[in-house]
């Protein structure tokens, strides 16, 4: 039985602020839009005070009126309401994520812990107190706040489809490579011992920053744009970036596991094509980490094989431009003559 003292819900509670970064596609209808605000925030008030609850807005006046009308019922209903923070144009939920952030951990100095949830009704506010146990657990164990807390998904797949759960699932095993190998050459290893297995969830939207890495992050860091656009930066970067940084700066990176939509109720990701978002990403991915051209190659071809994607045309087809992309885009970034190798040859049977 371990040593660390136990914390009633109600004191974990008032460690932590949340931000919500809302944004929502027009293909949505207003009553859709109304039914998932409502599952994101209607039932906070059980996990922590209203008051310490930002919903940023990311350039959607559609959903600030509706945030304005459940402000109002959540005000009358327990006297106190989350916050409203319009962002006069759509940044991209890195940028919304940062300007919540930013105010949250200015206005709420005692807060140790900032949760992300999306507002879309993704993220299951009962799933709040088992991440918040694992940070303070974490705290207790390090002695700071320096980590992020991941909910984990048991499927990639079944929230957001097969196309996507697939590319998620080779973005974020590149990544892990990457930052293995970049860390490898400072004399240091990928801490996993807190993940809950082989591949960690680096693509899950709900995680908890403590506020040491959300100050590292959000305020004190600058963004590396490298390979991205400014806008592509923080349309894309949410996830793949953030975790990037902070392990690069010795953040601990844990996992607790959360529930799932059997399909997301309604998602902006199809508005972002496939080669774009993944091949910008990986891009970035092999630049910030140092990432030569051959071995970036490699990394993409140790993947690919066990992804079932690959065993359908289409897929392999989409597989092959989208390792063509992000290299070429990785070669031109190094300034490179040198020739992209190519890929290497799949055994036939498995």
């Amino acid at each position: 039985m371990d040593t660390i003292p136990w914390l009633e819900q109600e004191k974990l509670a008032q460690r932590v602020g949340m931000v919500i970064p809302v944004y929502f596609s027009a293909k949505a209808s207003d009553e859709m839009v109304e039914r998932l605000l409502q599952i994101t925030l209607g039932d906070c008030h059980h996990y922590l005070p209203l008051e310490q609850i930002w919903a940023v807005v990311d350039g959607d006046a559609r959903s600030v009126r509706l945030l304005e009308q459940l402000r109002s019922r959540l005000q009358k209903r327990h006297g106190a309401t989350f916050h409203l923070l319009p962002l006069p144009a759509n940044c991209g939920k890195l940028w919304a994520m940062r300007e919540g952030i930013r105010l949250l951990l200015a206005q709420l100095p005692k807060v140790e812990y900032v949760l992300i949830r999306d507002g879309d009704g993704d993220h299951a506010a009962s799933d709040i107190p088992h991440l918040l146990r694992a940070a303070y657990h974490l705290q207790q164990l390090q002695g700071d706040t320096r980590f992020i807390i991941i909910g984990r998904r048991h499927s990639r797949h079944r929230p957001m489809g097969w196309w996507r759960g697939e590319l998620e699932e080779l973005l974020d095993g590149i990544t892990l490579d990457a930052l293995a190998f970049r860390l490898a050459q400072e004399g240091r290893a990928l801490n996993l011992r807190y993940c809950l297995g082989p591949l960690p969830d680096l693509s899950s939207g709900y995680k908890i920053y403590g506020r040491q890495t959300a100050e590292m992050l959000f305020i004190q860091g600058a963004p590396r744009f490298l390979t991205l656009s400014p806008q592509d930066y923080w349309h894309y970067g949410p996830e793949t970036v953030t975790v990037i940084e902070a392990i690069l700066q010795g953040t601990t990176v844990a996992e607790v596991q959360r529930a799932i939509w059997d399909g997301q109720p309604t998602t902006s990701f199809g508005e972002f094509r496939h080669l774009s978002l993944y091949g910008e990403l990986l891009a970035w991915v092999y630049a910030r980490l140092e990432v030569p051209l051959p071995v970036a190659a490699q990394f993409y071809d140790n993947r690919t094989p066990s992804l079932a994607l690959r065993t359908t045309e289409e897929g392999r087809r989409t597989l092959a431009e989208l390792r063509t992309y992000a290299l070429e885009k990785l070669r031109a970034f190094l300034g490179s003559a040198q020739e992209i190798p190519p890929p290497s040859p799949v055994l036939p049977f498995v």
